[in-house]
């Protein structure tokens, strides 16, 4: 088997190597991040707010879909990655076989049970007359194009994983390319409105799946896919390792409805509009902590699965060095830069402008305590300890800010809407402190 460990000794460790996990890993998360964005900008631009808001309706479906995606995705990819250490070839082959057939599996039959209740769903996830059409539009691309959309986000994580970053980086670049220039062709020429973008992804994302499905027949070096050996057994090892990204992608999914319910209480579609414009913007921002600790995950995997260590540790001093003045940085960007990332979304002279720049300023804050919350689950689950990482962002991603999304707005009306996310990630600091102090 070629050896892909990035590092065999403490005397190896060089951050410039490291790089070479981290960058690619960033800049797919960066990417996806930004094709997201643009999908706004066009239908914000070409369609309206209010179809702005329909996406974000139906957001929460895409959340589910994308949640099975990634339970598999990363805590199987982590799973691999020990195994990949341990010199275990057939094992980490089918850590990846059985991740995929079953999150393909698992996604095919809850996309035909949300199909066969489409109406109902979407009036509990809040679409109104104004928007039911748009949302019907939008949900059944996604729920028709459901193995193509977890196989992409499976193909992303396992590549990097067989020690391709590069190529992982390409499907996500490639892949996100054809999705802004069908944008600007479907949305922005032809005026084909939500359908348009939901083409424009699904295609975009058609690209990336076949990119991987290329790469794992012609150029993977560790990872083979085989239905030979297959077992429950295994799929709920890696499910129960990924289990806190389910969680943060199943968290989104209701605290999306709680936002969206709550801020049409209190401001109307300006204010789910305004929650949609920070929902887009926050993800450029978190994006780069996902991409920073996604990115030496696999390192840290390879070498706890190979028992270094010492080299775990000496990446770990790494990774809070860049957490202790990253999320500054953050901040300061998204304080100064908010007028100009909403006026991409909504005209300056809008209520919707002014309801989102202010709200943008105070959920901001969260950016100050998130990266060190989204580390500390993302490590655990490299080192195959996912019901650790579990806690972590059940308590940021859903206990702790249903909670205050639930308490604060009856205080401060939208301003305890904003405050829910950075209340929520400060308290779980405390957490994530407390999980950095036991080694895998």
């Amino acid at each position: 088997m070629e050896n892909i460990l990035v590092f065999h000794s403490e005397k190896e460790v060089r951050f410039g190597k490291l790089l070479r996990y981290i960058i690619p890993a960033y800049l797919t998360s960066l990417f996806n991040t930004v094709y997201t964005i643009i999908d706004g900008i066009f239908v914000s631009a070409y369609v309206g707010t209010d179809a702005l808001a329909a996406i974000n309706i139906v957001y929460p479906i895409v959340n589910v879909l994308t949640g099975i995606a990634l339970i598999f995705a990363t805590g199987g990819s982590a799973v691999c990655a020990l195994h990949i250490g341990g010199n275990r070839k057939k094992e980490a082959s089918r850590s990846f076989s059985v991740s995929v057939t079953a999150s393909v599996l698992l996604g095919s039959l809850v996309s035909l049970g949300v199909l066969l209740n489409l109406s109902g769903i979407l009036n509990l996830l809040g679409a109104t007359s104004l928007t039911m059409a748009d949302c019907r539009i939008y949900a059944l691309w996604w729920l028709w194009g459901t193995p193509v959309v977890i196989g992409k986000e499976l193909f992303t994580y396992f590549i990097r994983v067989d020690g391709a970053p590069a190529y992982s980086l390409a499907t996500a670049l490639f892949g996100g390319v054809l999705n802004i220039v069908l944008d600007y062709i479907l949305i922005g020429c032809f005026r084909m409105g939500l359908l348009g973008a939901a083409l424009a992804t699904m295609l975009g994302m058609l690209l990336s799946f076949g990119m991987g499905i290329y790469y794992f027949l012609r150029k993977r070096k560790v990872l083979l896919f085989t239905l030979h050996g297959l077992s429950r057994r295994e799929a709920v090892r890696c499910m129960i390792n990924g289990a806190s990204e389910f969680v943060d992608q199943l968290a989104i999914a209701v605290t999306t409805i709680v936002f969206n319910r709550t801020a049409l209480g209190i401001a109307g579609e300006d204010g789910v509009a305004a929650v949609s414009i920070i929902m887009y913007l926050q993800f450029l921002f978190i994006g780069v902590y996902f991409g920073f600790s996604m990115g030496i995950a696999p390192p840290l995997g390879y070498a706890y699965g190979d028992k270094k260590e010492d080299v775990c540790r000496i990446l770990e001093r790494y990774a809070y060095r860049f957490f202790a003045i990253a999320p500054f940085i953050i901040y300061t960007l998204t304080y100064f830069f908010a007028p100009l990332s909403v006026s991409c979304f909504a005209p300056s002279a809008s209520p919707v402008f002014s309801l989102a720049v202010f709200g943008m300023r105070i959920y901001g804050l969260g950016f100050l305590f998130a990266g060190i919350n989204i580390f500390s689950a993302i490590r655990m689950m490299a080192y195959g300890k996912g019901h650790f990482s579990g806690m972590i962002t059940f308590l940021r991603s859903f206990a702790l800010l249903l909670l205050f999304l639930v308490l604060l707005p009856q205080i401060w009306g939208m301003d305890g809407i904003w405050l829910a996310v950075p209340a929520a990630e400060f308290l779980t600091v405390f957490v994530s402190f407390l999980f950095f102090k036991i080694n895998p």
